[in-house]
């Protein structure tokens, strides 16, 4: 009886096999022609998807009136090179190109007249696409007969073009961009294909403009452009980076269009398995998501971009053969898309590292993508991961289905309860260096949220940014990280790319990265210590911290050793500040660090009636003239792009500044810092260049910048910034900060604020781990890295916070971590 079982199983599995070896009927790339008539009854009985079917067709029409109105005329719009037309031929297309400065670059930064070409043909290969798709869906063939005129225009003139060899990236017809090619071209002439095929073949006509009559259409030629498409991604691309998954639609959908079967496989698995020294294949790219949770390793707009792009594409390969079973052999892709939103202020903007954008979130389209691969490879944790995320935004009206897939894909069967999505306190960005902390307050107000993270790594996109660190308040980023716009321009490689541009210290004015990707390479800062650690809740409500470490020696001339310590302490639901202790020390002779703080808004006003600053002009321009060879040399550390610079003498006393927007509404907000006496300080303030993305009317304005030098080692006497936020409304509660040391040793802070209820003195003790810290005038004893012990107005015990170390002990009071190195005791005095 087991063997029968076993051999009917065996036969079934081949019998199934032996089906879709068969030939498919075409279409069968986004969706196959038996699933024609539920789509539909969709369209006649679900609002949204007769909204999308109706915007299609309302579009299309128009351009095939204007076709049927004189086809000839219509299809010579096509940007074709007719001075290098030959007798009876199909002339060439225009080539794209972009020149900068006497050379061909790619076409990021692209003038709108260079781009002009491609913009038509883009527009001309959409229609037909359009065209295609409403001739699968209604079957009427004018549709059809103005897709089969543009494709075969397209077709004939494509091939008088060969494939660039410039920098092994070239194209057919963007000869210095085939990496652009590829995505805005080469991935619409398969669709388009592969729609109308039955049509192409019952029939075959299609119009041409030489001969100025109905043609059959030359499917073997076509064939070859689906092959040459194909093999541009596959040895003409570039591994190891998102390029690869960027590239990836175009060959799946060329290799999905070819009609020998033995072809159509060859070139599909160059996605599904065989890696090229140009080109890498899935399992390699699936690398990236080993863990549950982790993220494409890259800046926000690419993780995202490339997550989405790659669970796109297992869903088309997994409904062209489901036995393949892609969502079940790489769940952890799909995991991760919404992975972005759990990286998000109280106001909904994002983290910034490298190149990323402040708003570049999750794609609901990639949930539901993502819903339906689950669906269709029985994955109930994942099925029950995206519905909540679906429907809130459905409900919510945060989501509407709107792209031709929807009609192809969705139905209305979203199965599971809507709830709350609740952000941890703290989270991590391994790759990219980042340990977050974010205290949200009971008042749901975002302006009452605290929110900060600090960070650091390489990776493609990324910048030389050392040990960077972002703060949230009042409903900003305040401490912002520069952001970018334009690749390669002078701002983007001598400024936003370097430390300069970053919340960090530089080390002897020549900080940088080295190696890597485009020689930029720094080391990743390192976790130490952090409380909460990530997915537990935390032992108080009201404290956080982390601890980090970082190496800059990259170059020749930093050579330094760095820990920074960021807390979060919250005082009430609507007040709270930020200490920030960055120890940073050199092997050379003769160090110096410079702490850098940027902060969007109007100006920094220095309170301190006896502190005066001097014109400085030259203080950051050692370097303003030096090398700069794109994406290879730059000019660090960047700061010579700082304007207005003024500089304090050495000042050896406290320091109290605020950094105003006066500007921003609903009304204006402010960001105080408290700044202990130190020696051998100087004092800068600076206007950087502007924030992108900075709140209006900053994102046009130049950003105030302190930039505090300490001459000598900072690490027995780091630098040391106590942060508040507050509004106009609101007064700052912190009333003096007072350094702790211990033989001339920087200890901690002791903190008194005034909040709306109540008065406290806070003693916060950062040290590196182990240290000690024993004070008998103040009866405290604290052996660890941070701890917060905490007095009220009428300087009784009110609690005693331990984020890392072993014990506190005050007077009689002694509380004790074990093996949890954490702990949060509140006295009722």
């Amino acid at each position: 009886m087991k063997n029968k079982t076993i051999y009917l199983q065996l036969l079934l599995v081949l019998c199934s096999l032996n089906f879709f070896a068969q030939k498919l009927e075409r279409p069968f790339i986004l969706v196959k022609n038996a699933e024609r008539s539920e789509i539909l009854k969709k369209i006649d009985s679900k609002p949204w998807s007769k909204q999308i079917y109706s915007d299609l067709k309302k579009s299309t029409d128009k351009q095939v009136r204007k076709f049927y109105q004189n086809p000839k005329s219509y299809i010579k719009n096509l940007p074709f090179n007719w001075s290098k037309a030959e007798a009876n031929q199909f002339p060439p297309f225009l080539k794209t190109d972009h020149i900068e400065n006497g050379k061909h670059r790619n076409l990021d930064n692209a003038t709108e007249k260079e781009w002009k070409p491609a913009a038509l043909l883009i527009e001309y290969l959409q229609i037909a696409l359009d065209c295609s798709q409403l001739y699968y869906l209604t079957q009427d063939k004018k549709y059809a007969y103005v897709a089969s005129s543009i494709l075969y225009s397209f077709t004939k003139s494509v091939q008088k073009s060969k494939i660039s060899t410039w920098k092994g990236r070239g194209g057919l017809l963007f000869p210095y961009d085939g990496f652009r090619e590829v995505r805005v071209i080469g991935y619409r002439l398969p669709l388009i294909y592969d729609f109308i095929a039955s049509y192409l073949k019952n029939e075959g006509k299609a119009f041409d403009i030489i001969k100025n009559q109905k043609v059959n259409f030359p499917i073997n030629e076509v064939q070859k452009v689906f092959k040459t498409y194909a093999n541009i991604t596959v040895n003409y691309g570039q591994t190891g980076s998102n390029h690869s998954v960027l590239e990836a639609p175009s060959l799946v959908y060329n290799a999905l269009a070819l009609d020998d079967k033995k072809e159509r496989e060859k070139w599909l698995s160059y996605f599904l398995s065989e890696s090229t020294r140009n080109q890498d294949a899935l399992p390699k790219m699936a690398n990236n998501y080993k863990k549950q949770g982790d993220i494409w390793p890259e800046t926000s707009q690419y993780l995202n971009h490339s997550t989405e792009i790659l669970t796109k594409l297992l869903l088309v390969i997994n409904k062209y053969n489901p036995s393949l079973k892609l969502g079940a052999k790489y769940p952890n892709i799909l995991f991760a898309l919404p992975r972005l939103d759990d990286l998000v202020y109280p106001n909904n903007e994002i983290i910034r590292w490298g190149d990323g954008h402040r708003r570049q979130h999750g794609s609901y389209e990639a949930y539901e993508n993502a819903y339906v691969l689950a669906k269709m490879d029985s994955l109930k944790y994942l099925q029950d991961k995206f519905a909540p995320l679906l429907k809130n935004a459905l409900d919510k009206g945060k989501y509407s289905r709107k792209n031709i897939e929807a009609l192809f894909w969705y139905d209305d069967a979203i199965y599971g309860n809507s709830k709350k999505v609740t952000l941890p306190r703290t989270d991590r960005v391994y790759h990219a260096g980042i340990v977050l902390q974010r205290n949200l307050s009971t008042t749901n107000n975002p302006k009452d949220g605290l929110m900060g993270f600090v960070g650091g790594a390489h990776m493609v996109h990324g910048h030389a940014e050392g040990m960077n660190m972002e703060l949230y308040g009042e409903g900003q980023v305040l401490g912002a990280d520069h952001g970018r716009k334009k690749y390669g321009k002078d701002l983007h490689e001598n400024y936003s790319r370097l430390f300069a541009a970053h919340n960090t210290v530089i080390v002897n004015g020549s900080s940088q990265g080295k190696g890597g990707w485009v020689n930029l390479g720094i080391n990743t800062v390192q976790l130490v210590a952090m409380e909460p650690k990530v997915g537990e809740n935390g032992v108080s409500p009201y404290h956080s911290f982390s601890l980090t470490s970082f190496k800059d020696d990259k170059g020749a001339k930093a050579e330094a050793t760095q820990e920074r310590t960021l807390a979060l302490i919250r005082t009430s639901p609507t007040t709270g500040y930020y200490v920030d202790v960055f120890r940073s020390k050199s092997k050379l002779p003769n160090e110096y660090h410079d702490y850098l703080y940027h902060n969007v808004g109007d100006n920094l006003v220095f309170e301190n009636k006896d502190m005066f600053f001097k014109k400085t002009p030259n203080r950051y321009m050692a370097n303003a003239n030096g090398v700069w060879k794109h994406n290879r040399t730059y000019r660090n550390p960047g700061w010579h792009f700082f304007k207005n610079v003024k500089t304090s003498e050495n000042y050896v006393n406290d320091v109290k500044a605020t950094f105003q927007l006066k500007k921003i509404e609903p009304e204006p907000i402010f960001m105080q810092l408290h700044i202990p006496k130190f020696k051998n300080r100087s004092y800068s303030k600076v206007k950087a260049p502007i924030t992108f993305e900075a709140p209006e009317p900053y994102h046009k304005k130049l950003t105030p910048t302190l930039v505090i030098r300490n001459n000598g080692e900072a690490w027995k006497n780091p630098f040391v910034v106590v942060y508040e936020p507050f509004s106009k409304s609101e007064n700052p509660t912190i009333q003096s900060v007072t350094k702790l040391e211990k033989n001339g040793i920087y200890k901690g802070l002791k903190i008194v604020s005034v909040t709306p209820k109540e008065k406290l003195t806070q003693y916060v003790i950062t040290q590196s781990r182990n240290k000690t810290f024993k004070d008998k005038s103040l009866n405290i004893y604290f052996k660890g890295a941070f701890a917060v012990i905490t007095f009220n107005n009428k300087e009784e015990l009110k609690s005693i916070y331990i984020g890392e170390g072993e014990k506190v002990v005050y007077k009689n009071y002694e509380v004790s971590t074990g093996k949890a190195n954490t702990i949060f005791k509140e006295y009722n005095p």
